[in-house]
């Protein structure tokens, strides 16, 4: 009995020893406890090992941390009941009491970090599916009790250190009530006097009443005076009367009447009607931009129009893929070749008839001579990428000088940059900016230097 008894009593000693290391050590000077939590020793069926976990608990009181805690062992030990009924041997986990957290304080050497504490919650959360596996493998299902006992979550207790939120109080709104009693009756009374201005007008006789003038002109009536009665001599007959019979003649002339003074004047003013136009207002004008020629317009049509299907189909192509990071690159690079093509058409047609960019684009007729004008524009290495045989070819790499900053690598006189990568810079100037028009000016001398 000796021999079992002495194995009884270090059994005895080491569970005591192991619950006596699952706290902090205590405050230096007695300082004030902000929260409190207790330590977990989780035994580990893949290792047969138990792991230590301090940061995965924190609680405001003493009391809400001492519920919590049994909340825990009592989930734990259905797990391992549920276990052994099956005669599947696991260790209980163990728990230590429930003290002053030390791991918020960066003085103590129980000072946890939050990668720490991540850490730490990955490695609950890997022994609780490890024991979970245990307990499938053994025909223990998911709807159990010992099942929703391993997933038993702590108390929600806010922390001291947590931000605080505090419901409105809900106040009962009062009616309103307003008595006919306490109306009255008011009137606006506006104490300024009106503006009145009088004007004395003498009046003026009107034979009639002058017509509307139009808005845009505005008509002036000449008018010269005019006989009493017609002018014509009566003894002069008309061709018509002239054929007539004598005898039918005489009664329809009627004795000249004596000519009244209006009558003698000279009848070299007759009644006109004269339109005057009011001039326009004089607005500054402005030099616009020349219209394209529509030679230029179908020679940059049907070039633009070319590459703008070969980009969509690489577009269409790119769904296949199933890496997203590299088809949101296809897409990335395929937006900045439609980019450049928008631009590419402002200078062809701005570049005049006999241009060397006009004259190459209209020349562009087949495969051959457009990769010849985009390697003479763009670099001799653009080809595969501008004609790509598949959809992740269109990306290609650049520079970190030239793509930092394309358009000083593209003016750059010193020799620094090589032709290459000017004509590489190039492409990236068209293909992530949008120039204004002086800048379209100064690249449609590059582009024709290019084209030498």
């Amino acid at each position: 009995m000796r021999p079992l008894s002495l194995v009884l009593a270090l059994s005895l000693a080491a569970g005591a020893a192991a619950q006596q290391a699952l706290v902090c050590p205590p405050a230096p000077g007695g300082r004030a406890c902000d929260a409190f939590h207790f330590h977990i020793a989780l035994y580990r069926p893949d290792t047969k090992q138990f792991v230590e976990v301090t940061g995965v608990n924190q609680f405001a009181t003493q009391n809400a941390c001492d519920r919590a805690r049994d909340a825990q062992l009592a989930a734990n030990a259905k797990v391992v009941e549920a276990l052994r009924a099956v005669k599947q041997q696991l260790e209980p986990n163990q728990y230590g009491p429930c003290h002053c957290d030390q791991t918020l304080d960066k003085t103590s050497p129980m000072y946890l970090t939050d990668a720490q504490r991540v850490q730490q919650l990955r490695m609950v959360e890997d022994v609780r599916l490890r024991v979970r596996e245990r307990m499938l493998d053994n025909r223990i299902t998911s709807d159990s009790e010992a099942m929703r006992a391993l997933y038993t979550p702590l108390p929600s207790t806010p922390q001291l250190g947590a931000p605080r939120v505090v419901t409105l109080p809900q106040t009962a709104t009062a009616q309103i009530a307003t008595s006919a009693d306490d109306l009255r009756s008011t009137a606006t009374i506006d104490s300024v006097k009106p503006a009145i201005a009088a004007l004395d007008l003498p009046l003026v006789e009107l034979e009639a009443p002058a017509a509307p003038a139009t808005p845009a002109t505005s008509t002036i009536e000449v008018a010269a005076p005019q006989p009493a009665t017609e002018t014509q001599p009566v003894a002069q007959p008309t061709p018509a009367t002239q054929t007539a019979p004598s005898t039918q003649a005489a009664p329809t002339q009627t004795p000249a009447q004596p000519q009244t003074p209006a009558a003698q004047a000279p009848q070299s003013a007759p009644v006109t009607e004269t339109t005057v136009t009011p001039e326009p207002p004089v607005t500054p004008t402005v030099d616009a931009a020349p219209e394209p020629s529509p030679d230029l317009q179908a020679t940059a049509d049907r070039f633009i129009t070319y590459e703008t299907e070969r980009i969509q189909n690489v577009l269409k192509a790119s769904q296949a893929i199933d890496d997203e990071n590299l088809k949101g690159k296809i897409f990335d690079a395929a937006m900045q070749r439609i980019q450049l093509l928008s631009n590419l058409r402002l200078l062809i047609e701005g570049s005049g008839v006999r241009s060397r960019l006009a004259a190459a684009a209209r020349a562009a007729d087949d495969e051959a001579a457009r990769l010849a004008l985009v390697t003479k524009l763009f670099g001799d290495d653009i080809a595969p990428h501008w004609a790509p045989h598949d959809a992740s070819d269109v990306v290609f790499d650049v520079d970190p000088a030239i793509a930092a900053a394309p358009e000083r690598a593209l003016r750059d006189t010193t020799g620094h940059f090589s032709a290459q990568q000017k004509r590489r810079a190039l492409y990236l100037v068209l293909a992530q900016t949008q120039p204004a028009e002086d800048q379209r000016l100064w690249l449609t001398s590059v582009v024709e230097e290019f084209l030498q």
